[in-house]
């Protein structure tokens, strides 16, 4: 029931009615129902945005309460000398007591300390403020004592059918293309939509398109502003029109952008903007009404853009370097400055993923849709999202970049940002004899630069590192990814720290890896895209560790972003060794394949294509095909270290034992692998040998390869040991080093069924496609049609099929064909 001051001790107050023309918020009464379970309820937000009209909506829906006495006042007009009244009033009506306070302001009228006093003195009281000022109802120490819900002016605005209710209201004929387009223009404001729909009425117009929602739109933001720029005491200038430029205001934001405060202070100017509803209070801020934002915006943007875009340059310098790079990426977005977005991406990518990390996927999102091939762009995009990454139009995307990058010369005369662009790009693009060149000259520019920003020594000596691992120069990887990482910022250090981790891995150096790992797994950065690299690596650690199923678990999560795109080779490595060590060796072709597919986008270096291809041919030897292996691998350009051991392999499982003995020795011995290669090798040799010899085989090369085991804990090379071979073996190792590869999974443990083909029913299967008919078959192979039929039905019943595209599937994966499957 509605309480009147004037007639105590109870009655029906008669307050302004609101017009008939303003349609019902149920979902902000609902909201502020809600919030009056606490002690105090704020309704936060500028000239316009409803308050006063939520406030006398409410007012009505509880007049019809008789469990509850109402009192509407304006604070500002409502002297301190009242209260005594408002708390008879209250007394003499129902328990529970409820005053809405309509314009508040702090030093005016009622205070925030006379409505904590009436608290204070009323258990059964609840109070609801509208207000475009901060007041002293938000201080923690009355947090401390009260229960007091804030609403701010996003919880105020109108629904997209609340909009359309409004325009109904006024007779308003309208379509559904034109509300969306009002409602989104007018930002749902009510005073906005209020005052389209009545200009439509008064005119007699309808609103059918885009083009009517634009002009009603403009007209309300155009009379609102102009309202609100009569209530201020100083003309609105373009000075005064630059501060639309940041989404809000303070001193040191008006200073940056260079507004002209020699008329008045900068408080002053804030101070008559906040009361003449212009701004409101946020939790460290006011901010700027959109709608006034829009308007001052493109008022100055139309007579001085240069005014306008050196002020937005000042101000995000200001906001990157304060600690606001979110809004400053915010802003460059609304501005469509995609290289400054991109900059500010880059080099503050990490704090904007912390604090807003669906804000962060946005913005990456607006950047790939803007279609800039700038360089900066193109790297940023490349560095943090996923779909570039995985896109096929990425690479003509990095060669359009590369030609728009300075000279070679230009960039070696100082500026050392670009040349890391340089060096990243060229990686990307596949030409990784220039980006070694660029590498080199990057490093010495390091090496002679001074007084360098941390950040860009950082991303410098990782572009660096980057470069040296892609060419399988592990050693100098590691020591330039140290230096990285000594002067990181924390998320790029976790990053550089994971790249540290996957290339102890690929020496060999397990030890070292988990140690990183552990000291690692904890940090807050891990779930990040900057945390990929030590996922990866931690998954490759629990696969050294014989956890494979757990290992394949998390790599069937690695993304495609950040430092996991350039580890993409090493990642497909480890995730299809996951799948032969965890008994899935009949799906490890098809993931590599997957991976293949990813890296399209990415060309891999001759190391990581050899990776690869020792990934490949591990699949066919655990697939019981060490022919088809040897062929691929002695198809390779050139014979390495890292694809000796391979090599030999295949040999051994081929039936050449002797072959793959001295291979092993040679490359094992005499070339200075690194540990895991030495170690790989080794095993072969040590089979090899005891097929040859038995138990008499040598006890040297053994004893070689458990010293390296032991040394960097490193033991997945002997899961390289068939079920056959490995009863042998574990007599001629110690009884430790004999459990330890007695615990590891064989490549070979699920390769037990793998279909055995004949040479005729291979031929058969070579020419099987799903548009292909037997006569077709017959005719290739100049066989009857009848004995075709024959071999496929022996190629059905050996690969457990009963069709003909499942046998190409089932086919592809074992390894047997190497057409596309769903072609």
């Amino acid at each position: 029931m509605l309480i009147d001051v004037d007639a105590v001790p109870a009655g029906v107050r008669a307050a302004r009615r609101a017009s008939r023309f303003w349609a019902p918020r149920p979902e902000a009464l609902d909201r502020l129902e809600a919030a009056l379970g606490g002690d105090v309820v704020l309704l936060r937000g500028p000239t316009g945005v409803g308050k006063t009209s939520l406030l006398r909506q409410f007012a009505a829906m509880l007049e019809s309460d008789p469990e509850r006495g109402v009192l509407f006042i304006d604070g500002a007009l409502t002297s301190p000398d009242t209260l005594p009244r408002i708390a008879e009033a209250f007394a003499d009506g129902p328990a529970s007591h409820v005053l809405l306070i309509d314009n508040h302001v702090e030093g005016r009228g009622l205070t925030s300390d006379h409505l904590l006093r009436l608290l204070r003195d009323d258990d059964g009281l609840r109070i609801v403020v509208a207000t475009r000022q901060p007041t002293g109802l938000e201080s923690p120490l009355i947090a401390l004592e009260f229960d007091v819900q804030v609403l701010p002016a996003c919880d105020l605005l109108m629904t997209r059918e609340e909009v359309a209710s409004v325009l109904a209201l006024n007779g308003v004929e309208s379509t559904e293309i034109a509300v969306d387009e009002l409602s989104e223009l007018t930002h749902g404001w009510p005073a906005l939509v209020q005052l389209a729909s009545t200009r439509l009425r008064l005119e007699g117009l309808p609103l059918r398109t885009r083009d009517d929602a634009v002009a009603a739109a403009s007209y309300a933001g155009s009379a609102l502003t102009h309202d609100m720029e009569e209530r201020l005491s100083r003309p609105v200038t373009d000075d005064v029109r630059l501060l639309a430029v940041a989404p809000y205001v303070t001193e040191s934001i008006a200073d940056a952008l260079g507004v002209d405060s020699t008329t008045g202070a900068t408080r002053d100017l804030l101070d008559q903007l906040q009361s003449a509803g212009f701004v409101w209070p946020s939790a460290t801020r006011v901010v700027l009404a959109e709608p006034v934002r829009e308007r001052w915006l493109a008022e100055i943007t139309a007579r001085q853009p240069a005014l306008v875009s050196a002020a937005r340059l000042r101000l995000l310098d200001r906001l990157v370097s304060g600690g606001e790079p979110f809004l400053a990426a915010q802003l460059a977005a609304d501005a469509r400055q995609w290289t400054t977005l991109a900059r500010v991406l880059s080099t503050s990518g990490p704090e904007i993923w912390a604090r807003h990390t669906d804000g962060f996927s946005c913005l990456v999102g607006q950047l790939r849709s803007s279609a800039v091939d700038a360089p900066v762009v193109v790297e940023a995009l490349l560095a943090l999202d996923p779909d570039t990454a995985e896109s096929p139009q990425t690479p003509a995307l990095v060669i359009s970049a590369l030609n728009r990058l300075p000279e070679v010369k230009s960039v070696t005369a100082g500026n050392i940002h670009a040349l890391i662009v340089r060096v990243s790009l060229l990686r990307a693009a596949g030409r990784f004899a220039l980006a070694s060149d660029a590498s080199a000259t990057l490093a010495d520019a390091l090496r002679r630069a001074k007084d360098l920003e941390p950040g860009t020594t950082a991303e410098g000596w990782y572009q660096v590192a980057m470069t040296f691992l892609a060419m399988g120069r592990l050693r100098d990887a590691s020591a330039s990814m140290s230096l990285s990482e000594r002067t990181a910022p924390p998320a790029r250090q976790l990053r550089a720290r994971g790249a540290l981790a996957v290339i102890a891995l690929l020496e060999g150096d397990v030890r070292t890896a988990r140690s990183i790992v552990v000291a690692n797994c904890s940090d807050s950065w891990v779930t990040s895209p900057w945390g990929e690299g030590l996922r990866l690596a931690s998954a490759w650690a629990l696969l050294e560790a014989g956890e494979a199923r757990e290992a394949r678990a998390l790599l069937d999560a690695v993304p495609a972003t950040a430092g996991a795109r350039e580890l993409w080779p090493f990642a497909a490595s480890t995730h299809v060794l996951s799948l032969l060590l965890s008994g899935a060796a009949s799906d490890a072709l098809g993931v590599l394949r997957t991976w293949m597919t990813r890296s399209r986008s990415t060309p891999p270096s001759h190391y990581q294509s050899t990776q690869l291809l020792m990934t490949r041919a591990k699949v066919l030897i655990a697939l019981r095909q060490p022919r088809e292996a040897l062929a691929l691998l002695e198809g390779a350009s050139a014979l390495s270290p890292v694809a000796a051991p391979a090599l030999a392999l295949s040999q051994l499982y081929a039936g050449r034992a002797h072959d793959a003995f001295v291979l092993s020795v040679k490359w094992g011995l005499h070339h200075e692998p690194s540990p895991r290669a030495a170690l790989e090798s080794l095993v072969v040799s040590v089979v090899a040998d005891a097929r040859l010899n038995g138990v008499a085989s040598h006890r040297p090369a053994a004893q070689r390869a458990e010293a390296l085991s032991l040394r960097h804990d490193l033991w997945s090379p002997w899961s390289a040991v068939a079920p056959e071979d490995r009863a042998l073996v574990t007599r001629i190792l110690s009884p430790s080093s004999r459990e330890q590869v007695e615990t590891r999974a064989s490549f070979f443990v699920a390769s037990m069924s793998v279909p055995h083909l004949t040479k005729r029913e291979r031929v058969v299967l070579s020419q099987l496609t799903p548009t292909s008919t037997i006569a077709d078959i017959a005719r290739a192979l100049v066989v009857s049609p009848n004995t075709v039929k024959t071999q496929l039905q022996s190629l059905y019943r050996k690969l457990e099929v009963s069709d003909r595209s499942s046998a190409i599937r089932a086919a592809h994966a074992w390894g047997l064909i190497e057409s596309d499957p769903d072609a």
